[in-house]
């Protein structure tokens, strides 16, 4: 199933094709999550809840996931997540463009692909 683009138009490429497979195998979720406040230190809004699995993915492009100051704010986020009882995986842009079905099977488990 491919959702459409006015269904969650606001959704990046990367969040659609995620969306799109986790629809297809029938995994309910929540998409743009606002956490911890707005506007505050280690708020976040958080890609995708699984809600029935206690499971936050985050969606990591390589052009917005680099630099200094964004893993600090990533590392940060990770935290407070955990903290709050959340399994956090980070999908990376590269490994679903590699390898979808591999890259979601883990993430829906709770784990991420090695690097």
């Amino acid at each position: 199933m491919i959702i459409s683009a006015e269904e969650y138009a606001f959704l990046n490429n990367l969040e659609k094709v995620i969306a799109s497979w986790l629809m297809k195998h029938d995994i309910a979720f929540q998409t743009q999550v606002p956490m911890f406040g707005i506007g505050e230190l280690g708020a976040a809004t958080v890609d995708f809840v699984l809600i029935e699995r206690n499971i936050v993915l985050r969606c990591m492009g390589t052009f917005w996931h680099s630099g200094l100051e964004t893993n600090a704010r990533d590392l940060l986020g990770r935290e407070k997540l955990t903290e709050a009882g959340y399994t956090v995986v980070d999908v990376w842009e590269d490994d679903i463009n590699r390898n979808l079905e591999t890259t979601m099977k883990l993430a829906i488990a709770g784990q991420e692909m090695l690097k």
